[in-house]
């Protein structure tokens, strides 16, 4: 028996066939776009995503020569951040309301302003579907009245493949981390938020398991996927929980460093505990109950590396390969610190803690410095925001020991980021060969919900290797000198600072009525 996992991330769609011990005997990727209509506006095309994920999983198939009779169930992570809006029989009448889409950020605004305090006790910490939702009612009373239900980007294809109508919709509870309005101890939707929110709870989905048949392979599917009719899909889960369980991470003190789209950086916890002192520290259900994931990320941190690449450098997408290896060759015999350059990487607002109104930028700048300079300023500033995160969850779990820190994602293959980051922490950081640990996280929730493994812990030690792989050891002079610069990285992105901001994003936003 085979399982097909799929990853429908911000960038690209991924495929894979995944095999009983977790092996991965095929995979395809296919690079997904979006687009920039204007300042805080982003689109991708859902229709288009769900048509090539249909092509990608014939392409799949195909090219591993194995039966469709022989694929036991589908199981599909998503983008935890982005809604859409489904009616009574599963059309999409809002299109994807993408996590880069800045549109409804005064209602986040105003969700913090009035809840902030039950907000990080109640809820996983990290609201960017909640305001969307808000946002369509407020806005579009019409086209709200119309929508059954709201799911997120994996559960409107799954959704799709297994010809479900809006009254099935669904969610797993790994997905709830992104809302606004969950309770996470109880893994469900907290009624007393959505009431004081003012969240009509009918048009949320039913939460359900990760490893849940959720329905079957429709005619539909099956023709244009080249799968059996009848092909169990499973619920699936949120992208970086299913990486994180790929990778095994379900051990209380592992740590990884996602450097993706967004970056973020996790460590595994065996409780919640609110960071109400700081609320700085999110949290994600991991799909194994009673372990947590707590984490702070930079919401399109990654995406900063090829904004800065495409708009200030040039280059085109033929030429980027090239460009970032000149640039990381470049970058690499500057000092520590970028003589004295700090970059603020909040494009699309700071999330951790919250605080929309920041931006970003470049401070120091002199006429010496260089495009290298302004490369290696943005890599450091990632690891800085990340290394503010850890400080902060290590203050909430302090019996936590820390060994090293696993390095995943599309910039892990990056030698210079990887060397920062190891200078940065004071650790060594180990780089994960391979890159396609969710869709072997998506194999494990299909074979436990095909009942192969008795559960998700059986899954893990039958289907996860060891961790091997590059280790980048800390420069302690570096680590020293980074040290320096991180106060002055805090001190830059203070509340004060970010006044300044507010006037400026203020008029783009506009207020919450």
């Amino acid at each position: 028996m085979y399982f097909i996992g799929l990853d429908i991330g911000t960038s690209g769609l991924k495929a894979g066939i995944v095999d009983l011990h977790g092996n991965i005997i095929e995979s395809v990727y296919r690079p997904k776009k979006y687009v920039s209509k204007e300042p805080g506006r982003m689109e991708q095309d859902i229709d288009e995503i769900l048509t090539d994920t249909l092509k990608i999983v014939r392409d799949v198939t195909q090219k591993s020569n194995i039966d469709s009779g022989d694929i036991g169930a589908v199981a599909i992570d998503g983008q935890m951040g982005g809604i859409v809006g489904v009616d009574r029989v599963f059309t999409s009448i809002t299109g994807l309301d993408s996590n880069l889409d800045l549109q409804s950020e005064k209602y986040n605004i105003w969700m913090h302003e009035s809840f902030d305090n039950m907000l990080a006790r109640v809820t996983c910490g990290s609201p960017l579907n909640g305001q969307k939702i808000i946002k369509w009612k407020r806005e579009y009373p019409e086209v709200y009245k119309k929508i059954c239900r709201f799911v997120t980007l994996n559960g409107y294809v799954a959704g799709k493949m297994a010809g479900l109508k809006g009254d099935n919709a669904f969610i797993d509870y790994t997905l709830l981390s992104f809302f606004g309005f969950e309770n996470a101890k109880d893994l469900d939707w907290s009624y007393e938020l959505c009431r004081q929110l003012e969240v009509d709870k009918e048009k949320l989905p039913r939460v359900v398991p990760p490893f849940s048949i959720v329905g079957y392979i429709d005619k539909t599917s099956a023709d244009l996927s080249g799968l059996k009719q009848g092909t169990p899909v499973m619920a699936g889960a949120g992208d970086q929980p299913a990486g994180l369980l790929g990778m095994g991470i379900l051990e209380p003190g592992l740590v990884v460093d996602v450097s993706g789209s967004s970056t973020c950086l996790f460590v595994c916890v065996d409780r919640f505990i609110p960071d109400l002192k700081n609320k700085t520290v999110m949290y994600i259900p991991s799909i194994a109950k009673g372990i947590y994931y707590a984490f702070t990320y930079i919401n399109g941190g990654g995406i900063s590396l090829s904004w800065y690449v495409d708009n200030i450098i040039g280059r085109g997408p033929a030429e980027d390969k090239d460009c970032y290896t000149e640039l990381a060759e470049s970058a690499s015999h500057l000092p520590a610190g970028s003589d004295g350059l700090i970059f603020i990487p909040y494009f699309g607002g700071r999330q951790c803690p919250f605080d929309i109104r920041v931006r970003g930028g470049w401070l120091g700048l002199n006429w010496g410095h260089r495009r290298e300079h302004l490369y290696r300023a943005i890599l450091e500033a990632v690891a800085y925001d990340s290394y503010l995160g850890f400080e902060r969850i290590i203050e909430i779990f302090p019996d936590i020991k820390i060994s090293e820190i696993l390095s995943s994602g599309g910039g892990s293959r990056n030698n210079l980021w990887n060397q920062i980051k190891a200078d940065v922490f004071g650790k060594n950081i180990r780089r994960l060969e391979g890159f396609e640990y969710a869709i072997r996280g998506c194999g494990m929730i299909a074979a436990c919900g095909c009942k192969v493994y008795s559960d998700i812990h059986s899954a893990v030690s039958k289907m996860c290797g060891n961790y091997e792989g590059d280790i980048f050891s800390p420069n302690r002079e570096n680590n020293s000198i980074y040290m320096q610069f991180h106060e002055i990285f805090k001190n830059a992105i203070s509340r004060e600072l970010g006044k300044i901001f507010y006037g400026l994003l203020d008029v783009s936003i506009g207020e919450y009525q």
